[in-house]
């Protein structure tokens, strides 16, 4: 016999809002919140590896390095900075207008090892006409013109611009112009390019001549030299022109003495053109 049960259900009262339709996240969605970091973390990935190469010493200022960038210079800079240094122009600054804040060591040294190699060969080949024009048989090639030059040259353009840039930091004066030692190295480097060709002339056995290139040849690349040191003195700058524009002229007038000076003639008596000239080593006692 089937008996009618009534079956209570009790609802619990509820907020109407609980039925309000909600927005879930799709997967992706979900994907992709998962994927961005969150605000407590770094936001760049790279941060962390950023902090090592920042942490990095830097290169020492003696290590290969730090002097390699000093030797990555364009062909085009280089021209012009020798260009300029050979047709300086009046009242111009040549450290202002070619090397300021951009100095290199690649165009001074191979300008310095060129002037050292021309001298040698030009200087040879001075003295072999001077051998040929006094009947001297005996004439041979000096292999000691390569090291004396490249002991002037190098001392002159390396040693030098390291002792004014010691006296300029004793000096230690802000009111005037900063000059580093690299960029003292440049300009003295650049203001020897002048002598590449000068001493090629100096092949020509005619007193006079040289004499003028060396007075040609001391007065321009003296102006560009001094005109941009000058100013990193203070007051008064007499005595620096003096000695810098004095060794730079004594630079110019040893080397050609040196290497290819025109012997004096001396009143010993000619030979006679009659009489021919025989070689020592043919003559048989």
């Amino acid at each position: 016999m089937n008996q009618d049960k009534d079956i209570l259900v009790d609802f619990e009262e509820t907020n109407s809002s609980d039925f309000s339709f909600q927005s879930f996240p799709t997967e992706q969605q979900s994907h992709e919140k998962q994927l961005k970091p969150s605000d407590n973390q770094d936001q760049s990935p790279n941060q962390g590896l950023n902090d090592v190469v920042d942490g990095l010493a830097k290169p020492s200022n003696w290590s290969i390095e730090y002097f390699q960038k000093f030797f990555d210079v364009d062909t085009d800079t280089v021209i012009s900075r020798i260009k300029g240094s050979i047709y300086p122009k009046y009242g111009d600054n040549y450290f202002q207008t070619y090397i300021k804040s951009k100095p290199d060591l690649y165009g001074p040294f191979w300008i310095c090892a060129t002037l050292i190699i021309t001298i040698a060969i030009s200087g040879n080949v001075a003295n072999y006409l001077q051998a040929a024009a006094s009947h001297k048989y005996n004439w041979k090639y000096d292999f000691h013109a390569i090291s004396s030059s490249a002991t002037a040259i190098f001392f002159y353009a390396w040693f030098v611009p390291i002792i004014v840039w010691g006296y300029l930091k004793y000096q230690n004066d802000s009111e005037v112009l900063n000059l580093s030692m690299l960029e003292l190295l440049c300009v003295y480097g650049y203001s020897l390019s002048i002598y590449i060709p000068i001493s090629i002339l100096w092949v020509v056995q005619i007193g006079f001549l040289q004499s003028t290139l060396v007075v040609l040849g001391a007065l321009l690349s003296g102006y560009i030299l001094l005109t941009s040191i000058l100013p990193a003195f203070r007051e008064p700058r007499t005595l620096p022109l003096i000695v810098l524009g004095g060794l730079h002229t004594l630079l110019a007038l040893g080397l050609m003495l040196k290497f290819f000076h025109v012997p004096a003639m001396t009143g010993s008596t000619p030979i006679p053109t009659g009489i021919p000239i025989v070689p020592a080593s043919n003559i048989t006692q």
